[in-house]
């Protein structure tokens, strides 16, 4: 839970902010793609910490 907030956090608070404010494309583009790095992170953080997910996917890559 922790790292969806820490990557989607910046992009929406980039969105609702852009309203009010001027914001580079450049940043609004960072925080959007780091919200993507999410999906990235999601199977390092399952395979970390989820004992049943590590062994499944161990027999996944080497069966």
């Amino acid at each position: 839970m922790g790292s969806f907030i820490a990557c989607w956090l910046p992009f929406f608070c980039m969105y609702v902010l852009r309203l009010a404010y001027d914001i580079p494309s450049f940043a609004f583009s960072t925080a959007f793609w780091l919200g993507y790095m999410n999906s990235a992170l999601n199977p390092v953080i399952y395979t970390i910490f989820n004992k049943d997910f590590r062994r499944a996917f161990r027999r996944i890559l080497f069966k």
